[in-house]
């Protein structure tokens, strides 16, 4: 087998596939969570604090930004929040598509026996 098509193989059975799509959005979605955090909620919990956008520069000391860090927490957690619904959503989505019913060959033979031993005692 060539190292192409061994390569192919790979790259789309399995779940290497689903891992690229998740990564791309993920990273995509990701920017959309980023965009309402900066645009909707920052600027609502700045009314709290009175009228304060940017905490980094109040709440600075030697450089450290403890701002940056709280908004990134906030970004975090609702990025996880969003991941975990839309997971959550996938799986009973998944769960919902009826399977196919997968009889194992030793049950095949068991019921096999099983009919000619009945057709025999006939």
């Amino acid at each position: 087998m060539s190292l192409m098509k061994e390569f192919k193989e790979f790259a789309i059975k399995g779940n290497v596939l689903e891992l690229a799509v998740a990564v791309v959005i993920g990273a995509a979605f990701g920017k959309i969570v980023t965009a309402l955090v900066e645009s909707v909620i920052m600027p609502i919990i700045a009314l709290v604090f009175g009228g304060k956008t940017d905490f980094a520069k109040d709440w600075a000391y030697m450089g450290i930004k403890y701002g940056v860090f709280i908004q990134s927490i906030i970004d975090f957690l609702i990025v996880a929040f969003s991941i975990f619904l839309f997971v959550k959503v996938f799986n009973k989505l998944t769960r919902a598509q009826p399977k196919e019913e997968t009889i194992e060959e030793n049950t095949v033979l068991l019921t096999e026996i099983r009919d000619l031993l009945r057709n025999k005692n006939l």
